[in-house]
């Protein structure tokens, strides 16, 4: 749809993002544009705009009718998208049972490398293990090291999670998570024996595969240049060992790094099959 330049379309912006349909307001000459990016709620989306022309917008604050009440609530919020509520609530599930760090008997099952408990706790060295005990490739990211990592990076996955399983599917950011997680925890692995964790290197791959694939396709994403900005100066920092100078520990920045590669490389990837395909 387009207005002219001089009509107020916040009111509707309200409203469209109040009921969960996701569009974008551009400016093109001299007119503004509204784009979706479901096709699926065009209909109701040009009722409203109907609606707005003959000045009978409904009010932003009147109650919504039962099912919105639902979609809004936190249950209804997860259960919308659930590879990303499953994946968050394991996060959180496993990051209190061990302890955000503190119980080292229950992070030994789940880091990459073995943890010695007795005589005293110590890492083992070696790759050997894992033919046996192949869990180890992914179960790192699980792992968190004090409240603040586990908050940053849960708000992350859900901001980006949520973004690929609405806009793609479930099954697409699914396997999305699992290659990234193997790659990233092998790129940390290798750079020697650490006891490492945590779900960013990860989301460095989301944030790569998003603004790549929205380059190449039809954007579907829409991610503010903010957040690509801010991520990527984190990403430097980390590189330049600042955070373990002032205090705030060493970061996994091989797996940031080889997240974000492997997030570049199956947008890259993927949206070449896509292509391919429609042509």
């Amino acid at each position: 749809m387009s207005f002219p330049l001089n009509v107020d379309l916040l009111p509707l912006t309200k409203i469209l993002w109040g009921r969960g349909i996701s569009h974008q307001i551009l400016e093109h000459g001299n007119e503004q544009q509204l784009w979706l990016v479901q096709a699926g709620q065009a209909p109701e989306t040009l009722e409203l705009c109907q609606q707005m022309a003959r000045g009978e917008l409904p009010s932003i604050d009147a109650k919504p009718h039962t099912t919105s009440k639902l979609r809004f609530s936190i249950l209804g919020a997860m259960l919308a998208v659930p590879i990303t509520s499953s994946i968050l609530l394991i996060t959180f599930v496993l990051a209190l049972l061990t302890g955000l760090g503190d119980e080292l008997r229950y992070i030994a099952p789940l880091s990459f490398y073995q943890i010695l408990l007795q005589p005293e706790p110590h890492l083992l060295s070696g790759w050997q293990h894992l033919a046996t005990q192949p869990w180890r490739l992914m179960t790192p990211v699980w792992l968190h090291f004090g409240w603040l990592h586990l908050i940053f990076n849960s708000l992350w996955w859900w901001d980006l999670g949520r973004r690929i399983e609405q806009r793609q599917s479930g099954k697409r950011l699914f396997w999305l998570f699992v290659v990234i997680a193997l790659v990233s925890n092998f790129a940390q692995a290798w750079e020697g024996v650490h006891l490492f964790g945590g779900l960013s290197g990860v989301i460095y791959g989301l944030l790569g595969y998003i603004w790549l694939y929205d380059r190449l396709r039809t954007p579907v994403f829409f991610l503010p240049q903010g957040i690509l900005i801010f991520m990527l100066i984190w990403l430097i920092l980390g590189l330049t060992n600042i955070f373990a100078v002032v205090g705030m520990g060493n970061m996994a920045n091989m797996a940031h790094l080889g997240g974000l590669l492997t997030g570049l490389a199956l947008a890259f990837i993927l949206s070449m099959l896509e292509s391919r395909k429609s042509q």
